[in-house]
């Protein structure tokens, strides 16, 4: 045969395989490193909202389409995955926790299911029966709303209750919501808290009738005890870090928002980055004080590698509900001379300011802790001000909870470009007792998801873990039932703010993503982007909303590599 005749053969072979529409794929593009097939893709794309199969090859999504069109990116060395219709999300993306703190927790005592005083007495006890002496117990999660809701008064714990098992051993531990702890006789001695220390700016130091200290310290009056802490050391961080990157992976949480990392924690980061180690996404947002440093060096937001990533700050304006320090317009129900405490990062407040307005001409992000109605409105003014003074621009300020809104408020949202950065959990675990500290007229506006998306507000979810629990599934129950922990409000506290599920999955990865300026790269099940998926156990679209927080995850992909998988999907399809 001649080579004009096999040149000409060659062709009419090739015609022929493009006419039936099975040529090689690697006669036409590269073959697919991984491909899920067979699913019910929910893409959060508005362009292209579902699909059946995905191509991805290396670290990002190459086509999205239905199962036969994907089918002609297999290779012979393309791993495939039969989803066996089960639904496809974007990876989940948690806009608010404390990553090392949450890995730590997975550690540490943990008295948060305790039923009564009686009981959080115990289990300390029972912890220090077994610490050497001099040796520090931490942790916490301790809820008093709990107790008072079993007993009928609300009582807060005291040293006195544990200190007979604790004399020898500093006890120092943190309220569920991190804004209130009780340190024993031991550590208030050894941070030098006496009934002659003043309160701190920001902070609150209990007092019992005779004046002295209870045990009880309220947000910056927290600092003295924290200072004495034990330092972690770099093993145990980077151990803490690896359980939280494995308890991510298996409830489906592809990036993280940390929120006020410390130094050390990022240093852990980086090393476990630059040894490929990372599982998971990370956008850290350092303590507000420490700004500078990150503009001296020309950071500015969302600068870094698609795995971590830096530029954002973290500010407090006051503190919360359940500690009585969120900061309010009006007293507290149930202590109506009390408004509240505005946080130490705010005062004075020329300082705030200061730091705004340079942080932002740096290029840099700021997100700010505002709980209390008066404390959301005192940082939008704030927002306003740099916005007026430095010009208009695309800066996506943050709000961090925005729990409690005042009517006026929710529009300046929207105008200012401010990103409401929002927990489900706390509407369904506040939701018990709220009313008890506020008015009906402000829990209407109170977790208002609904309201901030009828405004037009960019929302984004996350936990505030280890504050809560982790799990994004848990999380879109609370949004989309609204339905109280303590069972009495199972169609919805307040429901006219519950979301859709559509939205709810919306705002924890496309409202995330958006949040730390990654919706180009991230947030959807998109050609190009990054390939970030997870495959769940069942629709959430079909199943009655009550059983989303039973939903478990199968896979778990993070840039193209699968970190978890279980069920079916540890399964590849045959060949």
């Amino acid at each position: 045969m001649t080579v004009d005749s096999t040149l000409l053969l060659r062709a009419l072979c090739a015609f022929a395989l493009l006419a039936t529409g099975t040529l090689a794929v690697s006669q036409t593009r590269p073959a697919a490193d991984l491909i899920i097939t067979n699913a019910h893709v929910w893409t959060v794309d508005s362009a292209h909202p579902r699909a059946e199969a995905v191509a991805i090859l290396g670290e990002r999504i190459v086509a999205v389409g239905t199962s036969s069109e994907i089918d002609r990116w297999r290779g012979d060395k393309t791993r495939v995955i039969d989803a066996h219709g089960r639904l496809l999300l974007p990876g989940f993306n948690d806009a608010h926790l404390h990553f090392t703190s949450g890995g730590l927790s997975l550690d540490s005592i943990n008295v948060h299911d305790t039923a009564s005083l009686a009981e959080f007495a115990h289990i300390i006890a029972a912890r220090a029966a077994t610490t050497a002496p001099g040796s520090w117990i931490i942790g916490g999660g301790w809820d008093d709303q709990v107790w008072a809701q079993k007993s009928g008064h609300d009582e807060l714990p005291t040293r006195q209750l544990i200190d007979p098992a604790t004399a020898a051993i500093p006890v120092f531990l943190e309220r569920m919501d991190g804004h209130m702890a009780l340190a024993n006789s031991a550590a208030l001695k050894l941070a030098g808290i006496t009934r002659e220390t003043p309160d701190p700016p920001g902070g609150q130091i209990l007092h019992d009738p005779t004046g002295e200290p209870t045990g009880i310290l309220k947000d910056a009056a927290m600092a003295r005890v924290a200072a004495i802490l034990p330092p972690l050391s770099h093993q145990l961080r980077l151990k803490a870090v690896h359980r939280a990157m494995a308890h991510a992976a298996r409830i489906g949480l592809t990036s993280v928002q940390d929120m006020n990392p410390s130094y050390d924690d990022l240093a852990a980061y980086s090393e476990l980055a630059e040894r490929n180690e990372l599982t998971v996404r990370i956008y850290a947002a350092p303590v507000i004080a420490a700004w500078e440093d990150q503009a001296r060096l020309g950071i500015r937001r969302a600068f870094g590698s698609s795995m971590l990533r830096y530029g954002a700050v973290k500010a407090y304006a006051d503190g919360s509900l359940g500690s009585t320090t969120a900061y309010m317009f009006q007293g507290y129900r149930d202590a109506p001379t009390s408004h509240g405490l505005l946080a130490a990062d705010m005062l004075p407040p020329e300082k705030i300011r200061r730091e705004l307005l340079g942080l932002d001409r740096a290029g840099m992000q700021a997100c700010t802790h505002a709980i209390g109605d008066r404390a959301v409105s005192t940082v939008l003014d704030l927002y306003a001000e740099v916005e007026k003074q430095n010009g208009p621009r695309d800066r996506r300020f943050r709000i961090e909870h925005a729990q409690h809104v005042a009517p006026a408020d929710f529009a300046r949202f929207r105008d200012l470009g401010v990103v409401a950065s929002m927990q489900p959990y706390h509407a369904i675990d506040d939701g018990r007792w709220a009313e008890t500290r506020i008015t009906p007229e402000l829990a209407a506006t109170s977790y208002a998801w609904r309201t901030m998306l009828d405004n037009h507000v960019h929302l984004a979810f996350g936990t505030d873990w280890p504050v809560v629990p982790l799990e994004p599934l848990t999380s879109l129950y609370a949004a989309v039932t609204r339905a109280t922990t303590d069972g009495k409000h199972p169609q919805g506290w307040y429901p006219a703010q519950k979301l859709t599920v559509a939205e709810a999955i919306e705002a924890y990865t496309m409202g995330s993503a958006y949040a730390e300026f990654q919706e180009k790269q991230k947030g959807s099940i998109t050609e190009g982007k990054l390939a970030d998926v997870v495959l769940l156990s069942d629709d959430l679209f079909a199943i009655d909303p009550r059983a989303i927080q039973n939903v478990t995850v199968e896979l778990t992909v993070v840039g193209g590599r699968i970190v978890y998988q279980s069920g079916p999907a540890a399964r590849p399809s045959p060949r």
